[in-house]
């Protein structure tokens, strides 16, 4: 279903731009892509596909065509470990902390991919002729549903950027009259106080993964016209909600109405059970927490509907820190902490951070071993964890 559907993009856009890698400044068309995807190795298995790299496409396609399923990491990650066979039929898993906080895989199959990616690009009314600005991480569910997956069902190119930072957006700026740029609270923070947003060429302005300041959405659109919408979703059943407005919001809880096709009621305990065809087929680690409601999704956030039908988010009882958008577990945290054998123990939290855009930041109690030092354990924990999953706060116990 899904590989027939790429085949179908990739010859009526054959001869128009797919991807522009920002850091080699090489442009492939869709032609080019289905062309180094048909040559791929032949895929007897689930296939990994790590992001930061154009190959990141190629194996996506490669699983597709052979009928297996492609596992998204980033590229510093570990090797996923799955716990359990994927399903028949899973073409998807994503390998995630999700808002529990404990890596496990989430798998889907074709509908179900599909239907996210139908629902968002008509949601957010995504074209071919508008490309997607790539600065998020393409492995993560956010970024896979709303720039991998356009361009591979709708052919909505995508403009790859290694790294966020303003002057490489200025740079892609120049080459676009029009872009769609999904980001992260953090993100928009720092372009702001750059001042790159005015006049820039951005038709659509995204954000989600964490909390957005309504300060700084107003602030933003004071100073360029540019409303900065508001997405929710999931990795578990992709996006459930979308603030389709032309003005800032009056509350920072108001996360837009539920995506058409998506259901989103209050359970007894308060949180949001959201029921679509997107929903995840199952998991390779099941956990009480999980809903037995067949195309459900019981999420970990607090919330209600208000009176004009939109989501309003209270907050949330998952186990996962949310670090400016990203979710790390905590118990992935502590268990590398302990592999550098200089810990006794250790205990990871996450907490309030003083920048309301990263939300919460990582903090660690830890118990040093033998002639440890707080300074060897922070120089060895770099070899197990990637920059944004080290602990800002340390306390020694």
């Amino acid at each position: 279903m899904l590989y027939p559907r790429w085949i179908e993009t990739s010859k009526r856009f054959a001869k128009q731009p797919a991807l522009f890698d920002g850091a080699t400044g090489e442009v492939w068309t869709f032609g080019d892509l289905a062309a180094r995807a048909s040559k791929a190795p032949r895929a007897d298995g689930p296939v990994v596909a790590r992001s930061g790299s154009t190959e990141f496409f190629v194996n996506i396609l490669r699983a597709w065509r052979d009928g297996q399923a492609v596992i998204l990491v980033e590229r510093e990650a570990a090797e996923p470990v799955l716990h359990s066979t994927p399903p028949e039929g899973t073409l998807l898993v994503k390998h995630t902390p999700g808002a529990s906080g404990i890596p496990r895989g989430i798998f889907f199959d074709g509908p179900r991919i599909s239907a996210d990616a139908d629902r968002l690009v008509s949601a957010m009314g995504l074209t071919p002729t508008i490309p997607n600005l790539g600065v998020i991480s393409l492995s993560h569910s956010y970024g896979f549903s709303n720039i991998v997956l356009p361009l591979l069902l709708h052919g909505v190119p995508i403009h790859l950027l290694p790294v966020p930072f303003p002057r490489a957006l200025l740079e892609a700026f120049q080459q676009h009259d029009s872009l769609v740029l999904p980001a992260v609270p953090s993100m928009w923070r720092a372009w702001h106080r750059a001042g790159i947003l005015k006049d820039a060429p951005i038709h659509l302005a995204l954000t989600a993964g964490a909390p957005l300041a309504l300060e700084l959405e107003h602030a933003v659109f004071e100073q360029t016209n540019l409303k900065i919408r508001n997405f929710y979703g999931a990795s578990e059943c992709g996006g459930i909600s979308y603030d389709a407005t032309d003005e800032p919001r009056d509350s920072a809880d108001d996360a837009g109405r539920p995506l058409d096709g998506v259901s989103v009621s209050v359970s007894t305990d308060g949180r949001l059970l959201v029921t679509s065809d997107s929903v995840a087929l199952g998991y390779d680690e099941r956990r009480s927490s999980d809903s037995d409601q067949s195309g459900g999704y019981l999420t970990h956030d607090l919330g209600h509907l208000d009176e004009r039908g939109h989501v309003r988010l209270h907050g949330t009882i998952g186990g996962a820190i949310n670090v400016a958008g990203r979710k790390i577990s905590p118990a992935k945290v502590e268990a590398a902490l302990m592999a550098t054998g200089l810990l006794a123990s250790a205990r990871v939290k996450g907490i309030p951070s003083q920048d309301p855009e990263r939300f919460e930041e990582i903090s660690a109690s830890v118990s040093l071993s033998g002639n440890a030092t707080l300074e060897k354990l922070k120089q060895a924990a770099t070899a197990h964890l990637a920059n944004w999953e080290l602990p800002r706060h340390w306390e020694v116990v």
